[in-house]
């Protein structure tokens, strides 16, 4: 971890301070975590900052996270609000946090002296005094002994910062909090959730009771002032974290979700801000006390030497006389308004006012003298609005800049009737126009530039080969993303800088984080994802022609010659280990998040897997097509052969269509309980299709279409349907099958199922028989099949090209996974 470039000075800092290994860079790796996971709890998000915050979380969750043995790491945060719908959480917040080596901390409490030096020489000594927060760490698996120990050098430490602080006339409120660290170690075997927070709510009641008398101290309700601050109380809070959560008995693998880290942070920024606010509003209280001090002895010495200088004359003409040697010698307006001169001049123009003989001057004298004081008011009026005044690095958008701007060409346009060109105010607004066009052309640069990576990346995706080179252009488009644009931290060109507040030059970083170009940036990272998902998927299923490619996983052999009980599971660990990106579910894999038409040759190879799959599957089924055969491959579902070949081919079935059942456990629902089971036969209508070639003379119906559901008792259900009038079409006759009285059937597993229909080929009078299927044991796809025809003669034959459609109801579904024939 480097150390970054000095921070922000009018921001709020939090001090992380402790001994060695309490945990304190591994909370702020843990901080990036929590803003990404629990960001609503948090109220914002991590958009920025100083350092790599990627690189150190990883190596906090790793484990590799290495002392640095810098005694001061600052870390400049930005955070972005969250949002509830439309509604901010909070306001956005910049925070500097000092991360301190637990070394020098250790050393800093045994010898604490530099805190109270007016100029420390210690990097720690200064952030101690000058922070606005202190988070006091300490590991929480520390034994009671060391808990006790580390508590009392907390206590010195703290006495040692309030006579710090009271020496800098700080102010109230300061606030501490005592942070108990790494509280997953106190997780023990079987744990479960309430046992193990029950533990964690020990360690922090025996916190508060370490720290019971200072706190008692501390307290202004009792009637005592604050040993801590002289000018109010201290705020400390003691709280319990762990950077993920432990293995409990209700979430063994708990992942690396942060525990009470977001409701740290949130309440330690806030009580920050709040502190640093309140400071920044006593100075500024203390500085026009000091100045409204220092203008009344200047006003009273003036007063004295203009006496001294201009004695009291009774006449008018030396009145005048000095007004015009006043107005002879008077400078440009931006030297006599400048803040230098202004109170000066106004003092003496109001002397000339106030004389008893300046109203018998002439007009245009007395004009002057009046006219300068209002043009003194009516600068300073604008100053202070031109102060209240949102500066354009306050913009987060174009429509925000755009409404800066307008108000910079109209409320605070410079009054017509005054020479302010070249005054302060004058310089500062010109400025903040400069600066809006060049946040416009800069913002214009990162959303160019990022809109180019996405099409460029678009197009890599709309592809019709992967090959050698499609790798190589992909590679080409990362390592140019990887460059940012521009620093963010280098001024933008043409954005000046006037020597006054808020006249910096503005840096890339703030049009960085535009709306505008977030949202591009957003984009593009999507887009970025989803090129390694696409390459991925596109290696699993062997789409890909390069070499020293991983294995394609996902293209199956074809059943014979193959071990099929256990390719199922060879290909999913196979999976799961060549391809980590991916979350468990794979989604990112789903066909319908890629263009067209690469969406269309992995649907392709899907389907295919997909029917291979179902061939192995199929190949380890035995058995015989009676109700007790099909009920024992039922119960045999559960095997582990079966179970991983339900999770390889749902795995296909979702990349094809998200809503997808499991195949392996559809067909287990289908099979149980098959000797209560009954399937609804909702026969509420049908098309049926003849060809005009069926015989030599043509076919027509001559009665009722009848379905016949046997009961294994012997009894029969018949729904009938009455033939409509045929309508040609093309080479067919197309007739409507209505029903004629109810016809919803009870079906059950072995009962028998026959359908017919008379017809009459010239003077020959036939039938079409539904009679046979690929299963005996469910009749009822025999109405799905091509039916046969009677011979005049006898036995039956083909009814090549006749159509049996279900025209309204609904018919079982067999799974996927039936051994249909």
């Amino acid at each position: 971890m480097e150390t970054p470039d000095p921070p922000p000075f009018d921001v709020p800092r939090v001090l992380l301070f402790g001994h060695r290994g309490s945990g304190k860079s591994a909370l702020i790796g843990a901080l990036l975590q929590a803003g990404e996971t629990q960001g609503e709890t948090l109220r914002g998000e991590v958009v920025s900052s100083s350092v790599d915050l990627p690189r150190i979380r990883e190596a906090a969750y790793s484990g590799k996270l290495e002392s640095t043995n810098t005694e001061l790491s600052s870390f400049t945060i930005r955070l972005r609000p969250w949002r509830v719908g439309k509604q901010p959480l909070m306001e956005p917040l910049t925070v500097v946090l000092d991360d301190c080596d637990g070394k020098a901390a250790e050393a800093l409490m045994k010898h604490p002296a530099p805190i109270t030096q007016r100029a420390p020489g210690s990097a720690l000594a200064r952030a101690v005094v000058e922070t606005d927060a202190i988070v006091l760490l300490v590991d929480a698996s520390s034994t009671r002994e060391e808990l006790t120990e580390a508590f009392d050098e907390f206590d010195a430490f703290l006495s040692t910062v309030e006579s710090a602080k009271t020496d800098s006339r700080s102010v109230g409120g300061f606030p501490i909090f005592l942070v108990l660290t790494q509280c997953d170690r106190l997780a023990q075997p079987r744990d479960t959730q309430k046992t193990w927070e029950a533990r964690v709510k020990d360690r922090v009641d025996y916190a508060w009771k370490a720290f019971e008398e200072y706190l008692k101290d501390a307290d202004p309700e009792e009637g005592r002032d604050s040993p801590f601050l002289a000018f109010g109380s201290v705020d400390l809070e003691v709280s319990a974290v762990a950077i993920r959560r432990p293995p409990l008995a209700e979430h063994p693998a708990p992942g690396d979700q942060p525990y009470q880290v977001a409701e740290l942070f949130r309440d330690c920024f806030s009580g920050a801000k709040s502190h640093h606010d309140r400071v920044r509003q006593s100075e500024k209280r203390l500085r026009w006390t000091v100045r409204g001090t220092l203008t009344g002895l200047t006003f009273l010495l003036l007063t004295l030497g203009t006496i001294a200088l201009f004695p009291p004359e009774t006449t008018g003409p030396d009145l005048a006389a000095k007004i015009d040697d006043y107005e002879r010698q008077e400078r440009p307006a931006a030297e006599r308004l400048a803040d230098e001169h202004i109170e000066r001049n106004k003092t003496a123009l109001s002397r000339f006012a106030g004389d008893s003989a300046f109203a018998r001057l002439s007009e245009d004298r007395r004009t002057f003298v009046t006219s300068r004081l209002k043009e003194i008011d009516d600068y300073r009026a604008y100053r202070a609005k031109l102060a209240g005044a949102i500066a354009p690095t306050g913009a987060r958008s174009l429509p925000e800049l755009k409404k800066i701007k307008e108000s910079l060409r109209t409320e605070l346009a410079l009054p017509a009737e005054y020479s302010w060109g070249e005054t302060a105010a004058a310089q500062l607004r010109d400025k903040w126009l400069a600066d809006c066009a060049a946040l416009e052309v800069a913002q214009a640069a990162f959303v160019d530039r990022y809109r180019a990576l996405d099409r460029d990346g678009t197009a890599l995706m709309l592809k019709r080969t992967f090959d050698e080179n499609w790798l190589k252009d992909i590679d080409a488009l990362f390592a140019t993303a990887e460059k940012p644009p521009f620093p963010l931290n280098d001024p933008i060109p043409n954005s000046p800088t006037v020597r006054q507040p808020r006249g910096e030059a503005i840096t890339y970083s703030v049009p960085y984080e535009f709306d505008e170009a977030y949202k591009a940036r957003r984009y593009w990272e999507q887009t970025h994802d989803q090129i390694i998902h696409l390459r991925d998927l596109a290696g699993a299923l062997g789409l890909i022609a390069a070499p020293n490619r991983p294995e394609a996983v996902l293209v199956l052999p074809e059943p014979n010659g193959s071990d099929s009980a256990a390719l199922a599971t060879t290909r999913l660990q196979a999976l799961t280990r060549t391809y980590t990106r991916q979350s468990e579910d794979f989604s990112e894999w789903e066909a319908q998040r890629f263009p067209d038409p690469v969406r269309g040759e992995l649907l392709a190879r899907l389907r295919k897997s997909f029917g291979v799959g179902a061939k192995h599957v199929q190949k380890l089924f035995t058995v015989k097509d009676t109700t007790e055969g099909w009920k024992a491959l039922g119960e045999s579902l559960p095997e582990p052969k079966f179970g991983d070949w339900g999770k390889l081919l749902h795995l296909l079935a979702r990349l094809q269509d998200p809503t997808a059942p499991d195949p392996v456990g559809e067909l287990a629902d289908f099979l149980r309980g098959l000797d209560k089971k009954v399937f609804d036969l909702d026969l509420q209508g049908f098309q049926l299709t003849i060809p005009l070639d069926l015989t030599i003379d043509r076919v027509e119906p001559s009665g009722p279409f009848t379905v016949t559901v046997t009961h294994a008792n012997q009894t029969s259900d018949v729904a009938k349907f009455t033939v409509g009038k045929g309508v040609m079409r093309g080479t067919t006759t197309v007739y409507q099958l209505l029903p004629d009285g109810p016809t919803k059937l009870a079906y059950r597993a072995g009962d028998g199922l026959r359908a017919e229909l008379p017809i009459r080929a010239g003077t020959r009078d036939l039938k079409l028989l539904w009679e046979a299927g690929a299963t005996n044991t469910f009749q009822f796809d025999r109405l799905t099949r091509e039916p046969r025809l009677t011979k005049s003669t006898s036995g039956t034959e083909s009814a090549a090209g006749v159509q049996l459609a279900l025209n309204a109801g609904r018919l079982p579904k067999f799974p996927v996974l039936f051994p249909l024939k």
